[in-house]
């Protein structure tokens, strides 16, 4: 058995959300030759609960980087900040001008008029449905894992960096947004969980992706697979470079290592 993670934005759906055939082909063949396939995304869980994610059966998600790992149904790991750490984050951002979404299992926390120039934001306060909360009613009782902002032309951004380097680490995404994770999570930190709840050797593990977040998780699995419209340090990274997400790349990786 072989345990492969995929990443979900530009890997198994497009920017207009469009799963490819091919790539539903893919998952539903390596299952059924024995392979346990996941979700592994920046997203948190509550921004994975859709119904064309939900119809590729996955056998489980790793969501926020690493900080929720959920395997058939069940929760089995959860990394939270903590209510004052979420306070704490709340105020340097506004002081730096930096609007954010608080990203939870339950819900996202976020005010979308304060992404004037992101059409992103609109677009994930209209999909997330009820799960779409505004900023000022999150309490110290809702769970949230990480959470991303932009970089705006008021922004110091490493002010911001130094005053939160007590517990988040970023990963930045062309200095336009910036994803903030709890330290000593990622997405090959859920990965290897993962690995080690079903006990399997580390030869067995593939990974795909095709942004920086999936940097670590390219690099931890022994077979590192990067989209082939990805970001060219991942290329580099990888061991592995299959077709773009338009050219069944998915479908073509797997076909690769024969896990088709």
């Amino acid at each position: 058995m072989n345990l492969i993670f995929l990443d979900i934005d530009m890997t198994i759906w497009d920017e207009t959300l469009r799963i490819p055939e091919s790539t539903k082909d893919a998952i539903r063949l390596a299952r059924l030759m024995g392979n346990k396939v996941f979700i592994n995304t920046g997203r948190s869980r509550s921004n994975t609960m859709y119904k064309a994610l939900d119809e590729l059966g996955m056998d489980g998600v790793v969501a926020a980087c690493g900080c929720h790992v959920e395997i058939g149904g069940e929760i089995l790991y959860q990394k939270l900040l903590t209510w004052d750490q979420v306070q704490t984050s709340l105020k340097v951002l506004h002081d730096e001008h930096m609007p954010l979404v608080l990203e939870g299992s339950k819900n996202c926390f976020f005010d979308p008029e304060d992404f004037p120039d992101d059409p992103f934001a609109k677009t994930l306060w209209e999909s997330l449905g009820d799960r779409a909360k505004k900023l000022n009613t999150v309490t110290c009782d809702d769970p949230i894992n990480k959470f991303s902002a932009d970089i705006t032309d008021e922004t110091d951004y490493d002010l911001v960096c130094e005053k939160l380097d007590d517990f988040l680490y970023e990963i930045n995404h062309n200095n336009i947004v910036v994803e903030f994770v709890p330290k000593g999570h990622s997405k090959a930190t859920g990965m290897e969980f993962v690995r080690k709840y079903y006990d399997i050797p580390a030869e067995n593990i593939y990974a795909v992706g095709d942004g920086m977040n999936d940097m670590e998780m390219i690099k931890a699995a022994a077979h590192g697979i990067a989209m082939g419209q990805g970001n060219p340090e991942l290329l580099m990274a990888s061991d592995y470079v299959t077709d773009s997400i338009y050219e069944d790349g998915i479908y073509k990786a797997f076909k690769y290592y024969g896990l088709i």
